[in-house]
């Protein structure tokens, strides 16, 4: 009973001690472009394509999660009122591997000519729980919008290692497209209302 107590007190102490994300500066840019997200989580992360009934009837491309979480924060920011960088044109950058960290991310912009601020989304880790009908999907990942021009870091959100509900999807891709959706509403929101 004590050491229940104990943990307790410990998780109030740690949910009193987090900050909530810095609000954006007021001259952000209203163009952004979203770069291939860096995938830190040791797998390849497939949410279809990947069966061979997918690969060899169908055709079908593999996609991934940091496929998915790009598209989805292409969306969260054109709901948001930003102008946002057509992907094909992002996927024409000479070197086109994901940046590992946001200093990369804003030589990667740079050296491609991207208008506006680069969206750098660092996945740090992507777990389905349980892995074949999950209810949850603990995910841990790091946003950050970064100038081109000056290298400079202008904002940056967190989505710190928690689940995220994806209870009544059915297959595991269908979860993994719903946790995508809605990290990046949440760590997107603190850019503004969507319109």
């Amino acid at each position: 009973m004590r050491t229940w107590r104990v943990w307790c007190m410990v998780v109030l102490v740690a949910a009193g001690c987090a900050r909530p994300p810095a609000p954006p500066p007021r001259d952000l840019p209203r163009t952004v472009a979203v770069l291939p997200p860096h995938n830190e989580t040791g797998g390849s992360l497939p949410v279809a394509g990947s069966s061979l009934l997918e690969r060899y009837a169908f055709d079908t491309r593999p996609v991934t999660v940091p496929e998915v979480l790009a598209s989805e924060a292409r969306l969260q920011l054109a709901y948001r009122g930003f102008t946002v960088v057509p992907a094909d044109v992002v996927a024409q950058a000479p070197d086109n591997r994901p940046p590992a960290s946001a200093a990369a991310a804003a030589d990667f912009a740079k050296r491609a000519h991207l208008d506006g601020a680069a969206l750098f989304i660092d996945l740090r880790r992507w777990n389905p729980d349980p892995p074949t009908e999950p209810r949850v999907v603990i995910v841990d990942l790091v946003v950050s919008l970064v100038d081109p021009s000056s290298g400079r870091t202008l904002w940056t959100n967190q989505w710190s290692t928690r689940p995220i509900r994806t209870v009544g999807e059915a297959t595991l891709g269908a979860a993994d497209i719903a946790a995508a959706r809605a990290v990046m509403e949440a760590v997107l929101a603190p850019l503004g209302p969507e319109r």
